[in-house]
């Protein structure tokens, strides 16, 4: 899913010694998109929701009636907004930056990605090797499955092995985005005109429309191990020109009197919250999942100007803590899903259908707990240790 995955509430940039942005921290400024690191979070919520599910099969009639519910059938889309949301909050943090572009802010830039995503991706793969050998002994853990998922290349296209931590399919896929986003920042961030970012955005989507019926059967959920690389690298991209229209949205700002700058905001709050709902719509109705993709960033532009009951709602404390260990969530739900389906049957088959829904309940609880700590004791000193901030 950027998925942009990453500890960090969504910040700007802070003037530093360097000829490039520093990568924000947890003791960054104030952010400025509070609401879209909120949505993050509830993202990674409902991606552990799809998996989690299947730790409850087995429970009478619970099971049956999660599975019936049609409202976490499509959870895995969430990956793509989480793709659009990298895009997005990548150009806003690097985009001026390369305007040009030399080798030591291109290293930087790749430098800050490696401390970002990979210690939780190490730690994450670490504990997926210890419990795949102690339930199923070496097998699968071949040379090959081990180094392409170190080196995060096992969803490039080549299918070594499956990842051996599942959710890191898409973290490969980012990081192959991330490579080459300096060069694609370099080619279209200098264009500025609104219109030639509404015409990327929807050559991109019909792209995405071409790749999914070329190589994933029409739909996005084919587009995975194999090739989930192209699924990322089209909507990072889309999430870049969203950003510049983001930017051209703003800059109204200065030609509108306060009055109606306030209508425009309110209007975008009320679009955020019907975009909201209409990927709900997608996710619970629609046997169609590239209908998540236009309006996942439409949630994300109108969110990023928002103002209204909806992105209040989102800017709260708690639910920005979620956005900012959403990564967390994201890498360690797996842990907690093999937990649950681990419980012996015995146990399972014995418990009402309320067990069943308090079973489903810990289960998020324990990863939004496990997310916590990985945050305060992975993420977060991870990237201190090797930014230096």
């Amino acid at each position: 899913m950027s998925y942009k995955k990453g500890g960090e509430a969504i910040s700007t940039t802070r003037a530093t010694n360097l000829p490039f942005p520093a990568s924000p921290t947890a003791h960054g400024p104030r952010a400025t998109f509070a609401s879209l690191t909120a949505m993050r979070g509830v993202a990674a919520l409902l991606v552990a929701f799809f998996h989690l599910r299947y730790g409850v099969m087995g429970v009478p009639l619970f099971d049956a009636y999660i599975f019936s519910y049609r409202f976490g059938n499509k959870g895995y889309l969430w990956v793509d907004f989480f793709f659009l949301l990298s895009g997005f909050i990548l150009a806003y943090r690097y985009g001026d930056t390369y305007r040009s572009l030399s080798g030591k802010s291109y290293g930087h830039f790749v430098w800050q990605r490696i401390a970002r995503i990979w210690p939780l991706h190490l730690a994450a793969m670490g504990l997926a090797i210890i419990y795949l050998w102690l339930w199923y002994g070496p097998h699968g853990l071949t040379g090959a499955a081990i180094l392409s998922n170190f080196f995060l290349v096992h969803s490039w296209g080549y299918y070594f092995a499956p990842p051996l931590n599942f959710p890191s399919w898409s973290l490969s896929c980012e990081w192959g985005a991330y490579l080459v986003l300096p060069l694609y920042l370099l080619l279209v961030y200098r264009l500025r005109h609104a219109w030639i970012h509404i015409s990327l955005v929807i050559g991109l989507f019909a792209f995405l429309v071409w790749y999914a019926a070329s190589f994933g059967h029409g739909t996005l959920d084919e587009l995975r191990e194999r090739w989930g690389l192209g699924r990322c690298m089209i909507e990072v991209a889309m999430g870049v020109s969203l950003f510049r229209l983001h930017d051209s949205l703003r800059s109204w700002k200065t030609a509108c009197d306060d009055d109606l700058w306030s209508w425009v905001t309110t209007m975008c709050d009320l679009i955020a919250a019907a975009m909201f709902c209409a990927l709900f719509a997608v996710l619970t109705y629609s046997d169609y999942d590239l209908y998540f993709t236009p309006l996942a960033g439409a949630l994300i532009l109108a969110l990023s100007l928002a103002e209204g009951p909806f992105s209040y709602l989102l800017k709260r404390r708690p639910m920005v803590l979620l956005g900012e260990i959403s990564f967390s969530i994201y890498m360690l739900h797996a842990f907690v899903l093999w937990a649950c389906q681990d419980l012996p049957a015995s146990f399972k088959t014995q418990l009402p259908f309320w067990g069943g829904a308090i079973l489903l309940l810990g289960a998020h609880l324990l990863v939004i707990g496990l997310s916590y700590g990985s945050f305060k004791l992975i993420e977060r000193p991870a990237h201190r240790l090797l930014t230096g901030r």
